[in-house]
């Protein structure tokens, strides 16, 4: 009796202990893709290879761009240096920039009837508009009514007044360029463009000069993009 007893347990225990083996195979076999644990492994190696592989390529490429920076200060010397920190401080806006471009002088005659959701001050956008069309059409710097243009610059309404960053700019608007005058003023007369808009729905009246020689000054301060803008 004792005998057939311990058979049953063995039997019972044999059993419990296959189906656990299944269970723990096929939780493998899913973890792995359908893969079984061999063909895994040999995808990890593979992967593992690529990714060395990578790491090494990028080294050498890091490598070979110091290699190139070390040449050129040898070859060019501090000046040329200096020449390339002087252009990215232009086109970041901390210094002054003087050549030919455009000026753009905006004027609005709502009238005592017109609505003002018209203003040009309500409808900021437009300027936004305006000075993206100026920097696709390759403007070296800008500025309005005097604040210089820079990546970090934000327009914003307060109360009934615009602000340039922490700047009142009041009506006329002016837009000034520096870049190519022919680029410049064709990337705002373009049919059906921005000026063309401004002034069949916003009345208002758009004149552009084209300038030989006129001066963007630098921004004068760092701008603080995180302050409150309302």
């Amino acid at each position: 009796m004792q005998k057939k007893k311990a058979y049953k347990s063995l039997v019972i225990c044999s059993i419990i202990l296959g189906i656990l083996i299944s269970l723990q195979l096929k939780t493998i076999d899913t973890e792995n893709n359908g893969m079984t644990t061999s063909k895994r492994g040999e995808q990890l190696a593979v992967e593992l290879r690529g990714l060395k592989k990578e790491e090494s390529d990028l080294r050498a490429e890091n490598k070979a761009i110091e290699d190139k920076i070390n040449k050129y200060k040898v070859d060019q010397g501090d000046d040329k240096l200096e020449a390339e920190i002087g252009k990215y401080e232009m086109l970041a806006g901390y210094t002054n920039v003087s050549g030919k471009g455009i000026e753009v002088n905006i004027n609005q005659n709502l009238g005592a009837k017109s609505n003002s959701n018209q203003s040009i001050i309500y409808n900021y956008d437009l300027i936004l508009s305006m000075i993206n069309k100026l920097n696709s059409a390759q403007a070296n710097a800008i500025s309005i009514n005097g604040e210089r243009v820079v990546s970090n610059t934000y327009i914003h309404l307060k109360g009934d007044s615009l602000f340039i960053n922490d700047i009142k700019i009041d009506e006329p608007i002016i837009i000034k360029a520096i870049g190519d005058p022919d680029t410049l003023a064709s990337a705002l007369q373009i049919k059906y463009g921005i000026i063309w808009e401004m002034e069949k729905y916003y009345n208002c009246k758009i004149e552009i000069k084209k300038e030989t020689k006129m001066e963007i000054n630098g921004h004068s301060k760092l701008i603080d993009s995180s302050a409150d803008k309302r």
